[in-house]
């Protein structure tokens, strides 16, 4: 796995600690081309493209632009995440072999990460806000997989043949899908593109494994803002609450 990576990273002091923490993740792969996209250079070591943008909502679609970039390359897997998620290479092996698996039996499921709060030695899961309960499953090679009511993760990850896929679809282009806001819309990949019959998404959950999608998030404390639904879920009783 060769990976193009693009980074959104709108500049805020506060939290430029969550920012370095991703981007030293990234650059442990060893063998990863990472673009940053930011609305200002805050670092001249770093290859930092800023966007002069008349809505900084829209700073979060930059990354389309490198899309075919990305597919002229020799890279073999493009990844976009915002710049407060740490993604480690167990996670690209998890999802590279379990994209293997889902091909293998001709399944148009994805791989899913599930983002996590860790707040005093606790994690908590960030995009959940209820327990799961009654979802669709299924089985592949004595591998179980569930398919998330809340599916947003703030990132996706994708091989060649998936971005061409997502340069086929309104996904794409700049504009809010579904519920989403604007700025959340641009992180969706192609989890609304060519859906299965019968699942409201494409992204997929392992249960045997699931510590191996498991992406931490740094920055804004969701967990103490009572305000928030989110964060509120320990990881281990996200099943069985």
């Amino acid at each position: 796995m060769k990976l193009f990576v693009n980074v959104t990273f709108h500049y805020v002091p506060e939290r430029v600690e969550g920012f370095y923490k991703s981007l030293f993740a990234l650059r442990e792969l060893g063998n990863a081309h990472i673009i940053i996209n930011s609305n200002t250079n805050f670092d001249n070591t770093l290859p930092i493209h800023v966007s002069n943008l008349d809505d900084p909502y829209h700073l979060t679609w930059e990354h389309k632009k490198y899309m075919q970039e990305f597919l002229n390359s020799d890279c073999t897997h493009y990844a976009y995440l915002e710049g407060n998620i740490v993604v480690t290479k167990k996670t690209f092996d998890y999802w590279n072999k379990t994209r293997a698996l889902f091909k293998r039996n001709n399944l148009n499921f994805i791989p899913a990460v599930h983002r996590v709060q860790v707040v005093d030695g606790q994690t908590y899961s960030l995009d959940c806000t209820h327990h799961v309960r009654n979802r669709p499953t299924i089985e592949v090679e004595g591998q179980k997989f569930i398919s998330l009511a809340e599916p947003y993760q703030g990132m996706f990850i994708m091989d060649k043949e998936m971005v061409e896929e997502h340069i086929q679809s309104d996904y794409f282009n700049l504009g809010q899908k579904h519920s989403y806001g604007i700025r959340e819309s641009a992180n969706l990949g192609n989890m609304y593109v060519n859906i299965p019959s019968g699942y409201t998404h494409r992204a997929m959950i392992p249960l045997n494994n699931f510590s191996d999608c498991l992406v931490p998030h740094y920055g804004t404390d969701y967990h103490h803002n009572t305000y928030s639904p989110h964060a509120k879920i320990k990881i281990e009783e996200l099943f069985n609450g």
